[in-house]
């Protein structure tokens, strides 16, 4: 019987994802608003990766209508990410790029702390926090920043007003079959029980590593990145805080990329523990109910 029970759950589980998935498809053929905020994106680095200026350069071939500048933080000026940054601002001098050092270590969390740091040398009024392997279209500015285009229908009602947009992405593999399976379970269960949440509950109150984009004010009113110091799931905390505010967490239509590692089986098996803690300490509910949306099929 409970076999049954679990086998049930599991197929209707499937179905609803795929209703979510498919109105997540449709929606991207809607014409995207035409609202283009000055913004700042901020990086906080640590070493070097492969894939990394690359990544850079999407980020500097926008095809936006606003002005944006890259922030890059890191704790030390022989960190090996700051050849990256030079190599960056030698190849787009058009750009503002600034590498910014930020040596103290406030809280736990080092990415934030770096964050914290940096944020009072933005300049502009919306902010955009995402990874240092997030890879992007052309467009990418374009459709998160235009989710923010509610002010004119929002009044002064900060419960009207988008106040953080966050996205999808999908996970690049690296040849190994473990690295493979990392990126499938990106798509076929990261992103379907986002896409399944946001159907149920009618919108996000939590935000995705992958693009944190928010109105400055919206940070201040939540007691600034400070706050976010002693967590791991920053990302989601700081959009569960946003929305706790009163603002509303907007999903973009852009899906971003990320590189998974060449992982081996002992790095992967550690990995999706991590993230089984993450899913744990973030959504304790949800983590009881992977008992029901997976306990039939197995986890990969």
């Amino acid at each position: 019987m409970l076999t049954s029970i679990l086998a049930v759950a599991g197929m209707g589980y499937f179905v609803a994802a795929l209703i979510a998935a498919l109105r997540f498809v449709a929606s991207r053929r809607a014409l995207q608003p035409a609202f283009s905020p000055d913004v700042t994106i901020l990086k906080s680095l640590k070493g070097n990766d492969p894939l990394m200026l690359e990544a850079f350069r999407g980020h500097c071939r926008q095809r936006y209508k606003g002005d944006y500048e890259l922030l890059f933080g890191v704790s030390s000026e022989s960190d090996p990410a700051t050849e990256a940054v030079r190599q960056l601002q030698a190849e787009f001098p058009e750009r503002l790029i600034r590498l910014v050092v930020c040596p103290e270590r406030l809280g736990t969390n080092g990415k934030v702390s770096t964050l914290v740091q940096l944020l009072p040398h933005a300049r502009y009024d919306f902010l955009l926090i995402n990874d240092s392997d997030i890879a992007v279209s052309p467009d990418y500015l374009d459709r998160v920043m235009g989710c923010f285009d509610s002010e004119a229908k929002s009044g002064d009602d900060a419960r009207n007003e988008v106040g953080m947009v966050t996205t999808l992405y999908r996970g690049r593999s690296h040849g190994t079959l473990p690295s493979r399976l990392e990126a499938l379970g990106i798509a076929t269960d990261f992103q379907c029980g986002v896409l399944l949440d946001r159907m149920i509950a009618g919108k996000l109150s939590y935000g995705l590593g992958a693009t944190l984009a928010v109105r400055r004010t919206a940070v201040e009113k939540i007691g600034g990145l400070e706050v976010l110091l002693d967590y791991l799931a920053d990302d989601y905390e700081l959009g569960a805080r946003v929305a706790k505010a009163g603002y509303r967490v907007e999903l973009s239509t852009e899906v971003v990329e990320t590189g998974v590692p060449a992982y081996r089986w002992k790095g992967f098996f550690e990995h999706q523990i991590r993230w089984a803690r993450t899913v744990r300490d973030a959504s304790p509910g949800g983590y009881v109910g992977l008992i029901f949306t997976m306990g039939w099929r197995g986890h990969y």
